[in-house]
């Protein structure tokens, strides 16, 4: 019962999120194609609609990952009932925004990618680099984890010539028809933008920060440490496969955080991944232990979510003249 408990609840907290929260603007060229999303789906009660599905897509996705890869040694649904929590109480992300694309995409990639394991098919590494590629489409800024994902196919022995080629081919394609569509309907000039927007780089602007991203950054970097150390002192007991999933899941999850403390103009789609990449390692860590001590440390840090919750509404106009 605990994923249907999580969901009522989740949708209760949901129906009290504000419109106004919907106000971020995305319509820069760093953001690629998301300026052709039409407004209604941006802005008030439409873009918290379209919050709601995307996050309840994220969860099923989170759901189905762990039925395929068997991510915990128990029966349970608790690392999609982890995101639908962690979803719920990152107020700042409960719009539809570009990370919310972001988060789903990068979610489908993880089937083909965990699958791979041992097993150098160019097929699998063509769909998984196709979804990061496709992914890029809206955030160009993201063929930036292309190398992460390499360094994930040599953690799971599945980068070899032939999947290395497969995943160029994967990146290409998606930008070679990118550029034939836009050549045709006489809009090149937005493919070259959009390249530009891949490999420009801009000193970090903290300025721009909202208070619920920084109370939301430190919440889920807490966890995600939490969770990073269980793995690595507890690793033993699981299967080796399973032990290197989660040693990819904490590399990505740490490259993520770095990029948004030296990007943190972009944490608005950077932070859904490293919410993705912290649900499973904490929702691993909280799922299996079994210490009294641990247990203490479970319902303290329910309580901080709790608090975390609350603190982007009650404290609203005092957090925002702090920021």
């Amino acid at each position: 019962m605990t994923l249907p408990v999580v969901g009522g609840v989740a949708a209760l907290l949901w129906l009290v999120t504000p419109a106004s929260l919907a106000e971020s603007e995305f319509e820069s060229g760093e953001y690629g194609l998301w300026r052709f999303v039409p407004e209604e789906m941006q802005k008030g009660y439409g873009a918290l609609g379209w919050g709601v599905l995307c996050a309840a897509l994220a969860v099923y996705m989170m759901v189905e990952l762990n039925n395929k890869n068997l991510l915990l040694r128990v029966s349970s649904r608790m690392l999609g009932s982890m995101l639908g929590i962690l979803l719920t109480v990152a107020v700042a992300y409960h719009a539809f925004q570009p990370g919310c694309v972001v988060m789903l995409l990068l979610q489908l990639s993880f089937f083909p990618l965990f699958a791979s394991y041992q097993r150098p098919e160019p097929p699998l590494s063509f769909r998984s680099f196709l979804l990061l590629s496709l992914a890029s489409l809206v955030f160009p800024k993201l063929v930036w984890l292309v190398p992460l994902f390499w360094q994930i196919q040599w953690f799971f022995r599945t980068l070899s010539f032939r999947s290395f080629l497969a995943s160029l081919m994967a990146v290409f394609t998606v930008y070679w028809m990118f550029a034939g569509i836009a050549a045709l309907m006489g809009g090149f000039p937005l493919f070259l933008e959009h390249v530009k927007a891949m490999v420009s780089f801009h000193p970090g602007d903290y300025q721009g920060l909202d208070y619920r991203e920084v109370v939301t950054f430190f919440f889920l970097m807490l966890l995600f440490v939490i969770g990073t150390i269980d793995n690595y002192a507890h690793s033993y007991l699981d299967r080796v496969r399973t032990r290197i999933i989660y040693d990819a899941v904490c590399l990505m999850g740490g490259v993520v955080a770095v990029l948004i403390c030296v990007q943190p103009q972009y944490a608005d789609v950077l932070m859904p991944l490293l919410l993705m990449n912290t649900a499973m390692v904490f929702g691993h860590f909280f799922t299996l232990t079994h210490t009294r001590f641990s247990h203490i440390c479970c319902l303290i840090l329910a309580l901080l979510a709790v608090a975390v919750w609350a603190l982007q509404y009650v404290c609203d106009s005092q957090l925002r003249l702090i920021f």
